[in-house]
């Protein structure tokens, strides 16, 4: 295993059902979170029918991407917005207790939500996700915005995401990165391509949680990460990132181009996120 590489502190749920104030204070220092057996059997399984749903649709529509290397055996799916469509994720999202980890590990009164994002990476999948913030592509400024990124699947060290510890707290920032490499976003600011941290030198650690279906990581918006591909001969791995939008968060008209493409309804620079794309939860 690379000397940068370390396992990320991990937290159960207190007594009450919510994350430990340890949990939060991890959070706050470096960027990152995991929390274990947060999300039950039944709400996984409702998830997992949910992308299977979402596989079968997503070859008919332009917002689902298979990118997939030629030869290989396995894919790299990914899709967002499935709320919106899918009763599964909607459910999720309104009836689990999701909101509420979100709204506890970012120490935020209201709550807002931004998205949902799948992704599978089925086994003989080498296309890693590349390394990127998630704030570089959203039109938001402020730093109570959180992914809270949530395991289907057994997750070993050799596919765990990867995050630069304590990134979250840099000033530097960097353009966003697609995920498929044969595209890119248009119209980007003269800003520095995201260094891939697996190769670059330096004295900074680079954290993971193996984890297993139920567990999640929660991560700030600002926190550097990647993913490796799936080289694993038998078993799949699938996550649904969730997007919650906290106290401080303010529309940021960026002039490039975002991910996703959607900016909401009636928004203006400064003012709230909440619309009917992205719904109040609190």
């Amino acid at each position: 295993m690379d000397e940068n590489l370390v396992e990320l502190p991990n937290y159960e749920l207190n007594p009450l059902g919510g994350p430990p104030l340890g949990a939060i204070e991890t959070y706050e220092r470096d960027g990152v979170v995991s929390l274990r057996q947060v999300f039950d059997t039944k709400w996984i399984q409702l998830l997992a029918e949910g992308m299977e749903i979402a596989i079968n649709e997503g070859y008919q529509r332009d917002t689902a991407f298979n990118i997939a290397t030629p030869g290989e055996p396995g894919f790299f799916f990914y899709d967002t917005f499935m709320w919106q469509r899918i009763e599964n994720f909607k459910k999720f999202i309104f009836n689990s207790n999701v909101s509420d980890v979100a709204a506890t590990i970012m120490r935020s009164k209201s709550l807002i939500f931004y998205f949902d994002f799948m992704l599978v990476k089925e086994p003989g999948t080498s296309n890693k996700t590349p390394w990127h913030y998630d704030e570089a592509y959203w039109p938001i400024k402020g730093n109570q915005i959180c992914n809270l990124w949530i395991a289907l699947d057994d997750i070993p060290v050799q596919t765990a995401l990867r995050f630069l510890v304590g990134s979250h707290l840099w000033d530097k920032s960097y353009n966003p990165v697609h995920f498929n490499p044969a595209m890119d976003y248009a119209d980007l600011p003269d800003q520095a391509r995201m260094p891939d941290w697996d190769k670059e030198p330096g004295a900074y650690q680079l954290g993971f949680s193996a984890m297993s279906p139920g567990d999640c990581l929660v991560f700030n918006s600002r926190t550097f990460h990647s993913a490796p591909g799936n080289n694993l001969k038998t078993s799949r791995r699938r996550a649904l990132a969730t997007h919650w939008i906290g106290d401080d968060i303010t529309y940021n008209d960026k002039p490039h181009e975002t991910d996703p493409p959607y900016r909401g309804e009636n928004l203006f620079h400064g003012g709230s996120m909440e619309c009917a794309t992205f719904p109040r939860i609190r």
